[in-house]
């Protein structure tokens, strides 16, 4: 069974069920799962488990989806009683749970489907797992927390020596006090309503919508076999945008004979990749772009293959593809640090860019979210935006070797720029500037170190004691956090 995005929720009442199976969702029991009676349909990647009440009950569900599913990523999503700073009707993502006898877990800030723009989600605060439910008069230590629930601590607990990625998302529907049961008993309409909303992704059926952007700089020796890949995409696009960034060469001539295939932007000087990308981006019109490298080329199942990916997967805004290389006109294989990861990806990313823009497609909202290719990078520009996306967006991956990335010649910008890390460490510190959460800051400060580590001592042994100043500096200064 594969199933990539696992929903539990205590209650049956809590969740729209005959929506969900008409959005192609399967809905399962903890008892129909016990008994073997589960099996599961192979091209549905989400699945609802209904738990039960109780921490006894939530925990046995997070065992079997770890033991029989191991899928990326668990939300634990449903009711939640509010005790301060709260109302009903509130959606909270809670960063911290814990239980009773003062536990402690730290859960995930960002959810791993697109939400609209109607939801207001308040993250942050403290969740309580408790036992079992007080009316009235509840203890004083309950007081200390935003809300109250009887699930998420066992899931999170069971979870977080895994690779399973948890989250979890409440709907206050009560507010725990007398009134308690028949609040959350009037609340159940509105609950359903607002899970539908929120899971309003799930009805994607949309037609494809893409734009493929292609910069290029002299490139007269393989653009025409480039555009040519993309002309011949089973799934065609809806446009094709070339970027001619300032070449000098016989590049021009070459797009030209295209005529009306593709739309030629001519920029009036070498601006570089970043603002090339930009470029088109600003004059596409797709809902989703994908990007191809002059010195690339795509198969013709490209484009059909990540579309009927994201159908099939539709909580994921970004997917790409497996790549063939090319070496000198050899194939050679990629070093294993160098496999693509799927889902979060952004802690992976750290050490080295897993992305390869030959091989996205990306929905256009995460650029107007995230922002554009910072131009002001002349290396290492695909690294510091798939970190800005990737802080909060998960990735697909298609399994398709559908990308044949071309390297070994002269003008690679890995050839023009061999200290490629110096450029690294400049996105980290805009990551780090960027970053509120002490977990995650730690992450990019360990990455930092390690790359200023090298970078001093390679800039000592070239003698070059004013570059190596300038990276102690920065190392002492990120140093102090770590000692704080």
């Amino acid at each position: 069974m594969s199933k990539q995005l696992v929903f539990t929720v205590a209650l049956k009442r809590e969740i729209p069920c005959d929506w969900l199976k008409a959005s192609n969702v399967e809905i399962a029991t903890l008892k129909t799962l016990s008994s073997g009676g589960f099996k599961g349909a192979g091209d549905k990647s989400v699945l609802f488990i209904i738990s039960g009440v109780g921490l006894h009950a939530s925990r046995k569900t997070a065992m079997w989806i770890k033991e029989n599913l191991n899928p990326l990523f668990v939300v634990n999503i449903g009711s939640a009683g509010g005790v301060k700073g709260v109302t009903i009707g509130d959606w909270i993502m809670p960063l911290t749970v814990r239980n009773e006898e003062g536990g402690r877990l730290n859960l995930k800030d960002w959810l791993p489907f697109p939400l609209p723009e109607s939801i207001n989600i308040h993250r942050g605060g403290e969740l309580l797992s408790v036992k079992r439910p007080k009316l009235g008069n509840i203890p004083s230590l309950w007081r200390r927390f935003n809300c109250i629930d009887m699930e998420c601590y066992a899931q999170a607990d069971v979870f977080k020596d895994t690779d399973i990625s948890f989250h979890s998302l409440k709907w206050i529907s009560d507010v725990s006090g007398s009134n308690a049961i028949s609040q959350f008993l009037r609340s159940l309409p509105y609950l359903r309503d607002e899970i539908k909303s929120i899971l309003n992704f799930l009805k994607r059926r949309e037609e494809p919508d893409i734009s493929v952007i292609i910069p290029v700089y002299n490139r007269e020796k393989g653009i025409a076999e480039c555009v040519a890949s993309v002309l011949r995409q089973s799934l065609p696009p809806r446009e094709v945008i070339v970027v001619n960034d300032g070449s000098t060469d016989g590049t021009m001539k070459l797009l030209e004979s295209f005529n009306e295939k593709i739309r030629i932007i001519s920029l009036p000087q070498n601006r570089g990749v970043s603002a090339a990308r930009n470029a088109g981006i600003k004059a596409s019109k797709g809902k989703w772009l994908s990007f191809l490298d002059s010195d690339d080329m795509w198969k013709d199942d490209k484009l059909y293959r990540q579309w009927k990916f994201l159908n099939t997967h539709p909580f994921y805004e970004a997917i790409q593809s497996e790549e063939l290389w090319i070496r000198n006109g050899r194939r050679v294989n990629p070093c294993k640090h160098h496999k693509k990861p799927e889902g979060w990806i952004w802690k992976k990313s750290l050490e080295r860019c897993l992305v390869s823009p030959s091989a996205v497609m990306v929905k256009r909202d995460l650029f107007e979210k995230n922002g554009m290719f910072d131009e002001g990078l002349p290396a290492c520009e695909d690294y510091d935006m798939w970190l800005r996306i990737g802080r909060e967006t998960v990735f697909g991956l298609d399994p398709g070797f559908c990308v044949i990335k071309h390297g070994g010649h002269e003008d690679q910008l890995s050839k023009r720029y061999p200290t490629m890390d110096a450029f690294r460490i400049n996105a980290l510190l805009k990551a780090l500037k960027r970053e509120y959460l002490p977990e995650y800051r730690m992450d990019i400060i360990r990455i930092l170190q390690k790359k200023l580590s090298i970078l001093i001592q390679g800039s000592r042994k070239r003698m070059m004691f004013d570059r190596a100043e300038k990276y102690e500096a920065i190392y002492n200064s990120i140093r102090k956090e770590v000692q704080v």
